[in-house]
Order: structure tokens, then sequence, then C-alpha cells
């Protein structure tokens, strides 16, 4: 095929799979696998697509809301309204980044943590990939993106024997290596999540590391959610004790958790004790595996580099129909080009 051919190919498929949704989401009613090619290669094609990761969930039980659609949703980028143009539940492929926490804290409870891991592995679909990187005092990439199974159980087996281990925790240094690692992932501009595996007991002394926005900002435009599984041992329960009546604007030091880059990036932070951590961690996968994607095409031509807030809310006619419900998803993104 000559390069003219090749291109006019591709700007026809962009522009059917743009103007045509209806005819995309019939064919992918009689052929799911078709659907999640159709979706993912769109999202490659259409450079101007910006994707969203969303869970809906009842604020009093936190169930999972299923089944929604995109006429459900109000879509509002710097306070302009927005056309939802995709659309899907669970149909795109996740990239996943398992940040573990190999601090000394977490110690006593890292074979819970190892054998949660290998044990969520399992509610991954067969085109998801996972990395595996490690953090205390500095971070290491223990693996790269991959979908062999086999190969990240091996290395989360044998996680504690990374070097790059320290006695700190430098939870803002391991999301921000994590988010600039994500950029590397198989499946570029489709669902991406960094899942911290911590016991978020992270100090440190005023104007010394990152700052939480750099590290927002980094996460942000890596287009990645933060998720965090909190596994709460010894330390932590010994910190709330000496720490109970300590002030949240202590004058030296200041505490790094997982929850504001979850809250930024629609992500969600699970708590568990030592027993609970496959359940629990399970259960985080499984939450993913539930999330909606909603795509559009911002009516600001101009490419500015500038960060635009987005506000995603139910119609009215859903808020009656459900009630009260909670919906996540990242507070917003940089306009860049893409590379």
């Amino acid at each position: 095929m000559t390069s003219t051919r090749k291109t006019g190919t591709i700007i026809l498929l962009a522009a059917l799979a743009c103007a045509l949704p209806a005819v995309c989401a019939r064919a992918v009613a009689q052929n799911p696998t078709s659907q999640e090619i159709i979706l993912q290669e769109t999202i490659r094609l259409n450079t101007d697509l910006v994707v969203l990761d969303i869970q809906v969930l009842n604020r009093k039980t936190g169930a999972i809301i299923n089944g929604l659609k995109a006429t459900d949703f109000e879509l509002y980028e710097d306070g302009v309204k927005q056309e939802i143009t995709h659309f899907s539940q669970d149909k795109l492929s996740l990239s996943v980044i398992l940040l573990m926490d190999l601090s000394g804290s977490v110690s006593p409870v890292l074979k819970e943590i190892q054998s949660g891991a290998l044990l969520a592995l399992d509610r991954l679909r067969e085109r998801d990939e996972v990395a595996v990187m490690a953090f205390s005092s500095e971070t290491q990439l223990v693996q790269n993106f991959t979908r062999d199974r086999r190969l990240i159980v091996e290395k989360i087996g044998h996680i504690e024997k990374t070097p790059v281990i320290g006695h700190g925790t430098s939870l803002f240094d391991g999301l921000r290596d994590a988010a600039i690692h994500m950029n590397k992932a198989g499946n570029p501009t489709i669902r991406r999540v960094i899942i911290a595996i911590t016991d978020n007991i992270a100090w440190e002394y005023h104007f010394s590391g990152l700052s939480e926005k750099e590290v927002a900002d980094k996460v942000l435009e890596s287009g990645s959610m933060v998720c965090g599984l909190v596994v709460e041992g010894a330390m932590t329960r010994t910190e709330k004790l000496f720490n109970w009546n300590r002030p949240t604007n202590d004058i030296y030091r200041r505490r790094m958790s997982v929850e504001p880059f979850a809250n930024q990036t629609g992500g969600e932070v699970i708590k568990s004790d030592k027993a609970e951590v496959n359940a629990r961690l399970a259960l985080l996968i499984d939450h993913l595996r539930t999330r909606y994607s909603l795509g559009f095409s911002s009516k600001k031509e101009q490419v500015d580099g500038s960060f635009r807030r987005v506000s995603l809310v139910l119609t009215r006619e859903a808020q009656k129909r459900l009630g009260d419900v909670v919906v996540r998803t990242r507070q917003g993104y940089y306009a860049r080009p893409r590379k």
C-alpha cells in the first residue's frame, strides 16, 4: 500500500470512528473483541481526544453503580459543556504500575503484600499490561511493562531483594518516577493506573524534596490515575498513638500521603490490615474493572499547555433515578501537544 493510501485510510478510520459512534456501538454488541479494538484504535488515531476514567459509587453504601450510559453524564471543561463522543465500561486495556513501598516500616507485612499482589493479577485481563516499581529512600524499576503474568509473579516474589531499598519512604519521588515511567506504556493513551501499596507513613522536612504540586503535575501530565492500598501494620498503629495530637500545620515536618493524588485523579484509597491484604487488593483491581471510559474533543482549538479544569456530573434525570452518588474522575488535564 502506498504512503498516500495509508494516510487516506487512517483519516477515513478516524472520521468514521468519531462521526458514527452509533455504528460502532452496534458492532460492539455483536462482537465484544471488535469493540475493544475499535475504541483503542480510535483513541490512537484521534490525537485531540481527551480520555477520562470514571467511577460512580453510591455515597451511603459505597456500592459500584454499573450500567450507566453517556447520556447519564454532563461534561464541562473550564465551565463550557463538551460533547461526549466515546463511552464504554471496562472495554479498554489497563496499563498498571504496582508501586510497592519497601521501607522498613512495611517489612513486617511484605509477605502479605506479595501474596495479595499475586492474587490480584488474576483479576486482570489478557490485554492488560503491568510494570512493577519499588521505593523507599529511592525508586527502582523492578519490571518493565509486560503482559507476561508469570514474569510479574516472579519479580514480585523476590522484590525484597531489590538493591535500591533504604530506610526512608520517599513517596513523592516514587509517584513522580512512576508517572514518568508511565509514558513508556505500550498503550500510551489508554487507561493508566498507579497503584501505590504502602503503609502511608511518610514524613519530610518542609522545603525539602518535591512539592505536592510538582508530583501532581507529573501525574496529570502522564494521564495516570493514582490508587492506594494502605496496609496498616504495627508502625501505623504506633504513629497514630504518638501523633494523635500532632497539629496538621507542623512547623518542622510535612506529611506525605497517597490521598491528595487519588482525589485529583479520580482514584480511590482502600485501607487494609495485615490479614486482609489479599482480599482488599483484589477488591481494588475489581473496582478498576468496573470503571467507565469517556472521551471528548475539547472545543478549545488552541493547544497552549494550560491546565484545563474538568467537571463531570450526572444529569438531573440520572440523579433522580440513582439518588445520592459520588462521581470520581480526574480534575483536569494539561493541553499539550502529544509527542
